[in-house]
């Protein structure tokens, strides 16, 4: 995998404000994530675990939910599937384990934001913007 780095850049922005304002969310996340393993996760401890996998896990939930309502109000063509993707990555974020993470937590905080960075590959740049475009030109969307 290559290196990517979790700065925001407007080329990413979807321009529906509530679905721009989860994925820099997303972003904050996986910075401090990347942050971590720069230094090799020498500031590493279980609160900052914690707090990792509670960021994941409050992101997908209201990101998610968020997302959804918007696409089921303006009768987005894509629904189900849409969903099936965000299922993918609600099972990967459910199943971090604390106790994992903290035996190795430069090797799993890795293979997260290897998750997240392929995440926003396939989904967001891709999905979320096919997604954004067939809204932002639906007589629902608001």
């Amino acid at each position: 995998m290559f290196d990517f780095k979790f700065d925001w850049q407007d080329d990413l922005n979807t321009n529906i404000g509530r679905i721009d304002e989860q994925h820099k969310e997303l972003f904050r996340i996986a910075r401090n994530i990347e942050q971590l393993l720069i230094t090799k996760c020498a500031t590493v401890d279980t609160k900052i675990l914690l707090d990792i996998i509670c960021d994941l896990r409050e992101y997908i939930s209201y990101s998610f939910y968020e997302e959804e309502k918007i696409m089921k109000k303006a009768n987005y063509s894509n629904y189900e599937e849409h969903i099936k993707s965000h299922e993918e990555l609600k099972k990967v974020i459910m199943n971090i384990e604390l106790s994992v993470l903290k035996k190795k937590p430069c090797e799993e905080l890795k293979k997260i934001k290897d998750s997240v960075q392929d995440w926003i590959f396939q989904h967001m740049m891709i999905e979320d913007k096919a997604m954004a475009e067939e809204i932002l030109k639906s007589p629902t969307y608001i």
